[in-house]
């Protein structure tokens, strides 16, 4: 899925990071369609073995929050003998994104001539100017800009430890801490996830005003 994140366009829009944030990404997933996932069912909620395991649990409370605003009533980080496991994992990676920028130039160009007569001697007097044109689009270069794409992937399994449903959701931003950004992902992308049909979604969320990101 990891080509996922070279589809997703950011538009990013911060002012002072403390209002007009806007957080966008890509959402995806896939659900095995033969399995009905009982909102009763208990689900144990555990960290992926070769994840941040001090991260993935921060963010624990937020996606049993999650789930719980879905309905599903009985999950939890000690749930014995569940019905399914929800591994989840959260990540960042730093990538490097190839823009073309506009070059200008206000250069003379277009040499004309003016002429006048000296009134002392009657000589002629010539004199060469240029125009100068307002800045005019000369070419683009290429820049790299580094960005910051965070994602938060979880799976459901069952008891026989087939994946019955599998998430994985992105966003970029170039200011926000990866903290809130994680924050955001853990209800967010619960919220937008289907237990019957596959997503594949972009989106862009509109903070509250008075939401601060760092």
């Amino acid at each position: 899925m990891k080509n996922l994140f070279i589809l997703v366009l950011f538009a990013t829009i911060l002012s002072g990071c403390s209002s007009n944030v806007k957080l966008s990404g890509r959402y995806l997933s896939n659900v095995d369609p033969s399995v009905d996932i009982a909102k009763t069912s208990s689900i144990l909620v555990a960290s992926n073995s070769k994840g941040d395991r001090l991260t993935n649990r921060r963010y624990m409370p937020d996606i049993i929050s999650a789930f719980k605003a879905r309905g599903f009533t009985n999950i939890s980080e000690t749930a014995k003998d569940p019905d399914y496991k929800l591994i989840v994992n959260f990540s960042s990676e730093e990538q490097i994104e190839q823009q073309s920028i506009p070059v200008f130039t206000n250069e003379r160009s277009i040499p004309y001539t003016t002429c006048h007569q000296r009134k002392d001697n009657g000589q002629q007097v010539c004199s060469t100017h240029y125009y100068f044109r307002t800045p005019m689009l000369r070419g683009y270069r290429s820049v790299n800009i580094p960005t910051d794409v965070y994602t938060f992937q979880f799976t459901l399994k069952d008891k026989q430890n087939n994946a019955i449903l599998d998430s994985i959701s992105t966003v970029v931003h170039q200011d926000c801490s990866q903290w809130k950004v994680y924050k955001f992902l853990a209800s967010d992308a619960i919220a937008r996830t289907s237990f019957s049909t596959p997503v594949d979604k972009q989106y862009s969320v509109k903070m509250p005003k008075d939401y601060r990101c760092e």
